[in-house]
């Protein structure tokens, strides 16, 4: 974003603001609060929520959060998404960690101190517990998850182009929006 270029949705707090990197889909509709980054490529759709009034939010590179998601980091727990990652439509993250290249489906909540491994998938409105670790390449679903099966490789590439996709839309409503 320029230098003197203040967007409405991102709002400091207690002395925190946001920080926005090259590059990155800001919808005009959500609202970036405290202590967040957002690395470049990330993309931030309609009614996304990030909160860091407490502790640090990272986006990491290309990562999607989509329309409704909610993203709170509360005391003791900051929020990691790293790179490569799709939150899904009304997904809760509190305080946890999603590593590279997963993702988190439709409605799903996932708590503080949880880890969701690379590459893995949390199925559509499943819970995972506080500090449950799910590991690399699983697909885990249900209240609460639990680990099914290992994720396989049409399910990895349909992620991938999934996350194409929505990079694809973000550049032309980075246009739009500016």
């Amino acid at each position: 974003m320029g230098k003197g270029r203040r967007k409405s949705n991102l709002i400091p707090f207690r002395g925190r603001s946001p920080s926005v990197e090259e590059g990155v889909f800001l919808d005009p509709t959500s609202r970036i609060m405290g202590d967040v980054t957002l690395r470049s490529g990330a993309s931030v759709w309609p009614l996304a929520v990030l909160r860091a009034d407490s502790e640090a939010i990272i986006i990491g590179e290309n990562a999607a959060i989509l329309d409704k998601v909610l993203v709170e980091a509360p005391m003791g727990h900051k929020v990691l998404v790293e790179e490569d990652v799709i939150i899904s439509h009304g997904a809760i993250l509190h305080g946890c960690i999603i590593r590279r290249g997963a993702l988190i489906g439709i409605g799903a909540i996932v708590l503080d101190g949880a880890e969701v491994g690379r590459d893995s998938i949390i199925a559509s409105g499943s819970v995972v517990p506080p500090g449950t670790r799910i590991p690399e390449g699983s697909l885990a679903m249900g209240i609460p998850a639990k680990v099914v099966r290992l994720v396989n490789e049409q399910e990895l590439a349909a992620k991938k182009e999934q996350l194409a996709e929505l990079m694809e839309k973000s550049e032309q409503y980075r246009k739009i929006f500016g």
